[in-house]
């Protein structure tokens, strides 16, 4: 697995060499449930290994969110045609766990709707894209069609393209890239990260329930992915983190209290 998860960083553990990606988190091993162990309070974690017929497996992170007890900001970088890696934007953060969102443009900005606690940070909506909308602690993934022009959510943030659709996965263009994606159903979001994989594989390991191997997402959002995957985590017993270069923004979520 450490071999698979070629651009993860472990910053501190301490456990053996051979068992790092999964201190004080779940794992599973090849082609297993992903097992999701509390890490910090509304927060879970989970590795997991897919394997795939004829290719390489891909591995990552999978974050279990309970918007309950943990908070959820979209978290920008700076003014609107900044970039910077998501280590940087949550420097100030002592425990998060946080991956990169947006996708953004030739200038830096994000593309489609970017909102954090109502207020727009980013472009406009984007009608033939997916969107991640959370109101109050309850969240869900819509088609960017649906977004109201009369009332703005505390959280938005648009990408593409919707890999689970009411569980089901829908055709999608074949493409082997580095992975960041996001899951929700009511009080609950998964953010998840992988090293390489192709978008339907992908897809079907979200979409599948547990006892198939899969993460059981019923809509799952595709964000920018390659050079753009990153996760930081910082959080007692667990620190992780998969570098990439400047993003518009980042999916930041800090535990709640004990």
């Amino acid at each position: 697995m450490m071999a698979t998860m070629r651009r993860l960083t472990l910053v501190r553990c301490a456990l053996p060499l051979l068992v790092i990606v999964n201190c004080a988190g779940g794992g599973a091993a090849e082609g297993e449930p992903p097992r999701f162990s509390t890490v910090a309070p509304g927060i879970a974690h989970s590795t997991f290994e897919v394997p795939v017929d004829g290719a390489d497996p891909f591995a990552g992170h999978a974050f279990k969110i309970d918007l309950d007890a943990a908070d959820l900001r979209l978290v920008p970088a700076g003014g609107p045609s900044s970039r910077r890696t998501v280590q940087k934007i949550v420097a100030a953060y002592p425990a998060v766990v946080a991956i990169n969102a947006s996708f953004f443009d030739t200038e830096g900005r994000a593309m489609g709707l970017a909102v954090d606690e109502g207020r727009s940070t980013g472009g406009g909506r984007r009608s033939s894209w997916g969107a991640l909308v959370v109101e109050g602690r309850k969240a869900r993934i819509i088609a960017g069609a649906d977004l109201s022009d009369q009332r703005v959510p505390r959280l938005v943030v648009q990408g593409l393209p919707r890999l689970v659709i009411g569980g089901n996965v829908p055709g999608l263009k074949p493409q082997l890239a580095e992975r960041s994606a996001v899951c929700a159903e009511g009080s609950v979001l998964v953010l998840v990260v992988s090293t390489k994989a192709e978008s339907t594989a992908f897809a079907r390991f979200l979409a599948d329930s547990p006892d198939k191997g899969g993460l059981g997402c019923r809509d799952a959002l595709n964000l920018d992915g390659g050079p753009s995957t990153q996760l930081v985590v910082k959080l007692p017993g667990l620190e992780l983190s998969m570098p990439g270069w400047g993003v518009p923004n980042a999916l930041v979520v800090t535990p709640g209290k004990r």
